[in-house]
């Protein structure tokens, strides 16, 4: 049960933003996107969930052909979590991940009993039950993306595409919202992907990472064999240094800080 990506390219207005991107992905694999500001990466889960039509290649989600079926086919396939979300009308926050069921209801129907049943096991299944009967407009942003989490679960929990998850969270929401995600691969065998800036989260969270560089992959495979300081260091045009912190712990730091002394003076 495989996500192929086959040589896909995508340009807006005659510009070309994807090149030649080929890589797979199966499921009960959580894969990182790992790439700059610019690199494509947005494009690319756009392309992934049928929103954006690849110029040329193919892809295929478990021998579904995206290009030939509609876009509610492929919603009812893949789900995905944007990188931006904004106030909506006053909707209670089950109301809201409610909306996830969308895709499977017919033409002017509404969610049933049975529809908010899952709505509300799409919470619990992320601890978060307490949320069901608050205002989705004054919930924090962690509490937020997790009900885009619950709503993009309930839409499909087989493949799930998440925009830079982490941003907008604070140290604590945004390891647990990955432990989250690695473990619904491991429970579910559920098929993760997710574009990332820090290369830190991806070494610890992902078990693939594809790096993405001005829309062409640069890099690919198993995380421990593609996230070494070279590959890093190509992927932001900076000196890298993989540093081990205790026990299995490794983090990559600019070499420059990696290499000063750790007694050395505090800034006034």
């Amino acid at each position: 049960m495989t996500l192929l990506c086959r040589s896909v390219s995508f340009s807006y207005n005659g510009r070309l933003v994807l090149e030649d991107i080929s890589f797979e992905v199966e499921k009960g694999t959580f894969c990182a996107i790992l790439g700059r500001n610019g690199s494509g990466k947005t494009t690319l889960l756009h392309c992934l969930n049928g929103i954006l039509k690849p110029d040329r290649g193919c892809i295929s989600l478990d021998g579904l052909d995206l290009g030939s079926v509609s876009q509610a086919q492929i919603a009812r396939q893949v789900s995905m979590v944007p990188q931006e979300h904004t106030d909506i009308f006053p909707f209670s926050v089950i109301d809201f991940v409610v909306m996830g069921r969308t895709p499977f209801l017919k033409m002017m129907a509404s969610p049933g009993p049975e529809d908010y049943r899952m709505a509300l096991d799409a919470l619990h299944t992320l601890n978060a039950g307490f949320l069901a009967e608050r205002n989705y407009n004054q919930i924090s942003g962690g509490e937020r993306q997790i009900a885009l989490l619950a709503r993009a679960l309930l839409q499909s929990s087989a493949t799930v595409l998440l925009d830079e998850p982490t941003n907008h969270l604070d140290f604590n929401h945004r390891y647990r919202m990955l432990d989250r995600m690695k473990r619904l691969c491991k429970n579910r065998n559920a098929r993760i992907i997710a574009t990332m800036h820090d290369p830190n989260l991806a070494l610890l969270f992902s078990d693939q990472v594809v790096m993405l560089k001005n829309g062409r992959v640069v890099a690919q495979g198993k995380t421990e064999e593609v996230m070494t300081s070279f590959n890093v260091s190509e992927l932001y045009d900076s000196k890298t240094q993989k540093i081990g912190l205790s026990g299995s712990v490794k983090i990559f730091l600019p070499a420059d800080i990696a290499s000063q002394d750790q007694d050395r003076e505090p800034l006034p």
